[in-house]
C-alpha cells in the first residue's frame, strides 16, 4: 500500500488513566476502595477521492477495569461472629440497616464488585458536495463485552424497620439489641459475561435551496441487540409459559432456551427509525434577521436496566428475602435468620439441575427486594425533540435571540410491580409462588417545554474604560412526567394506573436567570506611565446564576413487603405519599431559626425550617397499612400529589480575574484567580422530607460556601 497526498492516516496512541479512592463513611470501621483504569485508542484513515468527495474510516477501542466497594480492612465474617449466615464470598459481617433511624452499619452492599468493559467501534463516513447539496452517509458497528463479578448483598443485610412495626418493640435500634430483625436479604456470588452488538446507518443532506434558505434533511436507523449472557444466566416473566429448561420452575418464569422466551434480557426492537429536519432562513437577505427550526426523533440505548438481569439471580445463585420470627423465636433472627423464618438456606450456592425443586431450594416465593425483571417486550425509549428560534441583530453590537424548544418522550423505562395484590383480597395476581415482581417496562412518559430569551452585547471600545461583552439569559420551562430516574425515588409507578403520579418531574426548574460577561480592565490606560508588563492584559469575568427550586416529594416512608396490600390494596405501600391537612403548603424563611412540633414523629425541633411539619399527617394511611387492613378508597396514595413541594431557590455569583502575559511568539502565560460563590451567599439544600424523622421540614445542609483558587496556565 502506497500513501499519497490524498491519504491521511491518524493514529491516536493507546493510553490509559487510572484513579482510585477511599471515600468517607458515615460509620467508622468499614472503609471500602474504588478504582478505575481506562485504556483507549483510535485509528482514523481519511481518503480524498476528489475535491468534493471524501471518506473517513475510524476504529476505536476502549477498555474499562472498574472495581468498587472493595473492603479496605479485615472485619470478622458472620460465621466468626456466631451467626449462621454462610456466604459465597464472605468479605465481612452482614450489614445492619436501621430504616427508622436512617442509618446503615457495615461494608457497602454494592460489592465487592469487579467489572471489565470492552467496547469497540468501527465506523465509515462519506462526505459528498454536489451543487447546492452537502451529503453525508455513514455506517457503524459496535460490539460490546461486559465481564463482571457483582457481589450484591453477598454478606446479607438485616433490616430493622422502625419506628413502628409488628416485630419486637417497634423501635429499630431496640429490636437490634433484642436480636429481632424485620427482614433479611442475601444474594450469592454474581458473575456475568454479557455481550451485545449495536448497528447504525444514516444519510443526511444540507441543501442550500436559495441564498437565504437552507434545509437539513436526514434519517438514521439504529439497532441495539438485547444484551445476553454467554451462559444463559437470565430469566423473564411471561405468564402462561412453563419452562422446559427447569421443569419445576413456577409457571411464567422462563429462561433463555425455553420456547417463547427471549435469548437475552428482552426480545429485539428493530423499528428504530429516526428522521431529522431543520431549516435556517435569512428573512430579509441582510444577515440581520434569521429564523431557525428543527425536529428530530432520537432513540436511547438500554443500559443498566437490563444489566441487572444478569447479576447473580436465582436459580443460578442463591437468593433469600425472608422475614424472621418475632419475640420468643429460637434461634433468634439475628443468630440464624433462616431457621427463625422457617426458610431454606440456599447458601453456599449450588449449580442448578434441570429437575431443580424451587421450593426445596428456598427460591419460593420468587421475587421480592433486589430481584429485577426486564419486560420481555421492552421497547427502545425515544424522544421527539423540537426547537424554533428567531435571531435579530440590533444596533450597538447587540443581538437578541428568542427560542421555544422542548421534547416529548415516550416508552421511558420505569419499575412496576407486575404481581400486585388483587384489589380487595390478600392474594397476588399470579399466586403464592411469586412475591412482588419489580419489572422494567415502558411505563414512562415525559414532556418538556421552554421559552428562552438571550440578549448579548459587545462593547469593543468604551474609551478609557476598556472593552466588554456580556450576555443576559432568561428561561421559563416546565418538565412533566409520571416517573423520574432509574431505580430512584420516583421511578416506580402503580400497576393499576401508570399515570397516577403524573406531575412536575424531579428535574423541573420553572425559572432561571443568568448573567455572564467579560471586561478587559483598562489599567494600562488609567495608569499610562505604569509598566505595561504590570498594567496590560487584565480581565474580569463574572457569572451570576439565579433559579427557582427543584421539586420535593413527601413519602409516608412505608415499606413494600410481600404480605402487605397497603393503603392502596395493591401491595405498593412504598409509593404512598403523606396527607396534607391544610389547604396548601405554607413555607417559612430558612434563614431564620424556628421551633415546630412534628406530630408524626411526636417530636419538637428547633432549626432552619423550610415548612411547618404539622401540615402533614400519615395517621389515616398508617391505619390502613398492614396485612388484613381494609384498603382505602379515598386518596389511597395520600392527598399530597407527587412532587407537590418546591425546594429553596438558588443564587450564586462566581468571579474570575486573570492576567495574560505574552512570553514570546506562540507562548503566553495566564495567572488566574477564581472565586466561586464570591459573596458567600447561603444556598440551602433540600429539607428533610421524611415525616417520621424528628427533623422533618428542617434544612441541615447548604451548597458550597465561598471557594477561592489560583491557577497558572502556560500555553504554547
Amino acid at each position: 500500500w502506497t500513501f499519497t497526498s490524498n491519504d491521511h492516516p491518524l493514529l491516536y496512541p493507546f493510553g490509559f488513566d487510572t484513579n482510585g479512592s477511599i471515600p468517607f463513611t458515615s460509620v467508622p470501621g468499614f472503609p471500602v476502595t474504588y478504582s478505575d483504569t481506562n485504556y483507549f485508542g483510535s485509528v482514523t484513515y481519511t481518503h480524498t477521492f476528489t475535491p468534493n468527495l471524501l471518506n473517513e474510516l475510524r476504529v476505536t477501542a476502549q477498555r474499562q477495569n472498574h472495581s468498587q466497594a472493595i473492603p479496605a480492612v479485615t472485619q470478622p465474617t458472620a460465621s466468626q461472629l456466631g451467626a449462621v449466615v454462610p456466604s459465597d464470598d464472605p468479605t465481612g459481617p452482614p450489614i445492619l440497616g436501621f430504616l427508622g433511624s436512617n442509618t446503615t452499619l457495615g461494608f457497602s452492599y454494592q460489592g465487592p464488585t469487579r467489572e471489565i468493559d470492552n467496547t469497540y467501534q468501527f465506523s465509515d463516513n462519506l462526505s459528498w458536495t454536489k451543487d447546492g447539496h452537502s451529503l453525508k452517509f455513514g455506517l457503524s458497528f459496535s460490539p460490546y463485552q461486559n465481564n463482571t463479578v457483582y457481589d450484591f448483598y453477598v454478606n446479607g443485610e438485616y433490616y430493622f424497620y422502625g419506628p413502628t412495626t409488628g416485630v419486637g418493640s417497634g423501635v429499630d435500634l431496640a429490636d437490634f439489641l433484642m436480636g429481632l430483625p424485620d427482614e433479611f436479604l442475601q444474594f450469592g456470588k454474581a458473575p456475568s459475561n454479557i455481550r451485545s452488538h449495536q448497528y447504525g446507518t444514516y444519510a443526511q443532506d444540507s441543501w442550500k435551496v436559495t441564498k437565504r434558505l437552507t434545509l437539513n434533511l436526514g434519517v438514521r436507523y439504529e439497532y441495539a441487540q438485547p444484551k445476553y449472557d454467554t451462559q444463559g444466566r437470565s430469566f423473564s416473566f411471561i405468564p402462561g409459559l412453563q419452562s422446559q429448561r427447569f421443569v419445576n420452575a413456577p409457571n411464567g418464569l422462563v429462561f433463555p432456551g425455553d420456547p417463547g422466551a427471549p435469548t437475552g434480557a428482552n426480545f429485539p426492537d428493530k423499528n428504530d427509525w429516526a428522521p431529522r429536519f431543520g431549516f435556517a432562513w435569512d428573512v430579509f437577505g441582510n444577515a440581520k434577521t434569521s429564523i431557525r427550526g428543527g425536529f428530530g426523533v432520537f432513540y436511547d440505548i438500554l443500559k443498566a436496566e437490563d444489566n441487572l438481569q444478569f447479576n447473580g439471580q436465582a436459580p443460578f445463585y442463591g437468593f433469600a428475602d425472608i422475614y424472621p420470627g418475632g419475640p420468643g423465636t429460637v434461634p433468634s433472627g439475628l443468630q440464624n435468620p433462616y431457621a427463625a423464618a422457617d426458610a431454606v438456606n440456599p447458601f453456599p450456592s449450588k449449580p442448578p439441575s434441570k429437575n431443580l425443586d424451587f421450593a426445596a431450594a428456598g427460591y419460593l416465593p420468587f421475587g421480592g427486594g433486589g430481584v429485577y425483571f426486564v419486560g420481555p417486550h421492552l421497547r427502545t425509549p425515544y424522544v421527539y425533540q423540537y426547537n424554533f428560534s428567531i435571531q435579530q441583530q440590533l444596533p450597538f453590537n447587540s443581538f437578541l435571540e428568542t427560542s421555544y424548544l422542548g421534547y416529548v418522550a415516550h416508552k421511558l423505562t420505569g419499575l412496576v410491580d407486575v404481581n400486585p395484590f388483587m384489589l380487595g383480597t390478600n392474594s397476588r395476581l399470579y399466586g403464592s409462588n411469586f412475591s412482588y415482581l419489580e419489572e422494567f417496562q415502558n411505563v414512562g412518559e415525559a414532556n418538556y417545554n421552554a421559552l428562552q430569551v438571550n440578549f448579548r452585547r459587545v462593547v469593543a471600545n468604551m474609551g478609557s474604560w476598556g472593552s466588554s461583552f456580556w450576555t443576559l439569559g432568561y428561561t421559563w420551562s416546565h418538565e412533566i412526567d409520571n416517573s423520574s430516574g432509574f431505580r430512584e425515588r420516583g421511578s416506580n409507578v402503580p400497576y393499576y394506573d401508570h399515570n397516577q403520579f403524573r406531575a412536575s418531574g424531579d428535574s423541573d426548574v420553572r425559572q432561571a436567570f443568568t448573567f455572564s460577561g467579560g471586561w478587559d480592565l483598562p489599567f494600562d490606560k488609567l495608569w499610562g506611565r505604569g509598566p505595561k508588563l504590570l498594567t496590560k492584559g487584565w480581565s474580569l469575568y463574572p457569572i451570576v446564576t439565579v433559579h427557582t427550586g427543584f421539586t420535593a416529594d413527601v413519602l409516608a416512608n412505608f415499606n413494600t413487603t410481600r404480605s402487605n396490600p397497603g393503603p392502596s390494596g395493591a401491595g405498593d405501600a412504598g409509593l404512598v405519599r403523606a396527607d396534607l391537612v391544610t389547604n396548601q403548603v405554607t413555607y417559612v424563611n430558612p434563614f431564620n431559626t424556628a421551633t415546630f412540633y412534628n406530630p408524626v414523629a411526636n417530636a419538637t425541633g428547633t432549626g432552619n425550617y423550610f415548612f411547618n411539619p404539622a401540615q402533614f399527617s400519615i395517621a389515616r394511611l398508617q391505619a390502613a397499612n398492614g396485612a388484613g387492613s381494609t384498603p382505602l378508597t379515598y386518596y389511597p396514595y395520600g392527598t399530597l400529589p407527587r412532587n407537590a413541594l418546591r425546594g429553596p431557590g438558588f443564587l450564586n455569583t462566581d468571579l474570575s480575574i486573570s492576567k495574560h502575559l505574552i512570553v514570546r511568539e506562540g507562548m503566553d502565560l495566564e495567572l488566574r484567580g477564581d472565586a466561586f460563590n464570591v459573596f458567600n451567599h447561603a444556598n440551602f439544600q433540600m429539607p428533610d422530607v421524611i415525616p417520621t424523622d424528628p427533623n422533618f421540614g428542617q434544612i441541615s445542609n447548604t451548597y458550597d460556601p465561598r471557594i477561592l483558587q489560583l491557577a497558572l496556565h502556560l500555553r504554547f
